[in-house]
């Protein structure tokens, strides 16, 4: 019995023995499993850590130096436990220097806009942001497109843009009825002249202005109104309206034939009277023809511009035809063109053997362009010929010279020459001068009232300090001589100051 139950007793202590040592080797297998996966997770981390430590090194470190490689796991290696650890977080490319030396990418830049080709240029009377562009690059005198705030979810981006100008005015005598603009066609003739002085804020402008790619091309939309109303009060005053696609433009603003790039930086808003300057509804069509170089073909409000009675209206068959040629380059631009229009009017209420109306095809050539001559001085020069097209002429829009009626009714086309010269030096970078010469005049045959006008001269000469992109001052001194049919002048002339700040240069 006492063999027996020893016998038992052993194999009963050697069953518990077996029972025992079997989960002690399973858990030494959990432990060693559970080392393994540590050992893969401090390997991640000093990863992570090794890769953060490397984006702030490249923060703090200049644009140009380069982020050395983390000593750490990288993916693809394995580890004890037969594991790969996490891939590292992908490092940015170290920004360029800027504000807190964090890189704010252009409008220019992000919406896929070029930059014109054409040297940078300053302006205080701005006539250079408003134009249509090839391909709507941004303008010269703002090629990274400041100011635009993209819409969150969408590829657009909006600008509200425009300036605050107030012009300080001192006539020594009265140089006609438009207080704010030294229009010389407006020169009066009366001989009780007096000095006359004002304070305008008219030239002040508002933009609204969309961009955005598409598949037609980069897109634009663009509004710009100004204060000048009706010449009497602050109310709004439209000078763009338009959309364009790619090199697809429709809307309201610059005529085609219009060289804007050209026209002088003068604080007086009226500018040279011999230069293209019109505002107009259009459809036209950009054509890129070599590098740099764009043909443009435009259809244009047609508008015959006559002075007739009152039983008699305008009357036009056909819009104003515009082709224009440009090439530009870094170092300033040449551009020619021609505008083709049918000019006429109608009788409403004819007499017996009365013409009821007429006809006639009018005409106008254009050259214009800018070059610099020195690392910032430039030169700028503008020229037309035509007739029956004083409709596109600065001084003369507007005053009913298109043509002269004959006394059988028909149609005499006025003819006109003009041009405009102007050289703009800076003294520093901050300070630069404008002069600015340009004359105008006229042929009708004898036909025109002898008080009509005949020619006109301009000229201005100022000095501009811009200390910051966002703020100038300026000083200007006007001239202008208005000829009459009859022979008879007058000159007049004014000085001016201007403050201006722009809203988002």
């Amino acid at each position: 019995m006492i063999h027996s139950s020893g016998r038992s007793l052993a194999l009963a202590c050697a069953a518990v023995s077996a029972a025992v040592a079997l989960p002690a080797k399973a858990q030494d297998n959990d432990v060693a499993a559970l080392r393994g996966e540590v050992a893969d997770l401090k390997a991640t981390v000093d990863a992570l850590k090794a890769e953060i430590a490397a984006m702030k090194q490249d923060r703090a470190a200049p644009a140009q130096a380069t982020t050395a490689p983390a000593a750490a796991a990288t993916p693809g290696t394995v580890t004890a436990s037969g594991r790969t650890p996490a891939a590292p977080l992908e490092t940015p490319p170290a920004p360029p220097a800027h504000l807190d030396s964090v890189q704010v990418a252009s409008a220019a830049s992000s919406l896929g806009v070029t930059a014109s080709p054409l040297p940078g240029r300053d302006t205080i009377g701005d006539r250079i942001t408003g134009a249509s562009r090839p391909n709507n690059q941004s303008p010269p005198n703002d090629p990274d497109l400041k100011g635009f705030i993209p819409i969150p979810g969408t590829e657009t981006a909006v600008r509200i843009g425009g300036f605050a100008k107030v012009d300080l005015i001192y006539d020594p005598k009265t140089a006609g009825g438009d207080r704010d603009e030294f229009a010389v066609p407006e020169i009066p003739f009366g001989t009780h002249n007096r000095n006359r002085a004002d304070v305008s804020a008219r030239a002040t402008r508002f933009s609204l202005e969309v961009r955005r790619p598409s598949t037609l091309g980069n897109l634009r939309f663009y509004v710009e109104n100004d204060f000048y109303g009706d010449g009497t009060s602050y109310n709004f005053h439209l000078n763009h309206a338009y959309g364009q696609v790619g090199n697809t433009y429709g809307g309201y603003g610059y005529s085609a034939l219009v060289d804007a790039d050209a026209l002088p930086d003068t604080l007086d808003n009226w500018g040279p009277g011999g230069a293209v300057f019109l505002r107009t509804a259009s459809v036209r069509q950009s054509f890129k023809v070599a590098t740099n170089t764009h043909l443009t073909l435009s259809l244009e409000q047609p508008d015959s511009d006559l002075t007739l009675a009152d039983n008699q209206t305008t009357a036009e068959t056909m819009p104003d035809v515009v082709l224009v040629a440009r090439y530009e380059d870094a170092r300033g631009h040449l551009q020619l063109g021609g505008v083709v229009r049918r000019i006429g009017y109608r009788v409403s209420d004819p007499v017996e053997g009365e013409r009821s109306g007429a006809d006639a095809t009018g005409f106008a050539l254009s050259a214009s362009g800018s070059l610099s001559v020195f690392p910032q001085d430039s030169i700028a020069l503008g020229g037309t010929w035509g007739k029956g097209a004083t409709h596109y002429v600065n001084d003369i829009n507007g005053y009913g010279l298109d043509a002269a009626l004959r006394s059988d009714g028909s149609l005499r086309l006025i003819e006109h020459v003009g041009g405009f010269g102007a050289y703009t030096h800076y003294w520093t970078n901050k300070v630069r001068s404008n002069f600015v010469y340009s004359a105008l005049s006229i042929r009708d045959g004898g036909l025109l009232p002898a008080d009509d006008f005949s020619s006109s001269q301009y000229g201005a000469v100022n000095v501009i300090w811009a200390p910051a992109t966002s703020f100038s001052v300026g000083l200007e001194g006007l001239w202008g001589r208005l000829e009459r049919q009859d022979g008879s002048s007058r000159d007049a002339s004014r000085i001016q100051a201007s403050i201006k700040y722009d809203f988002v240069r």
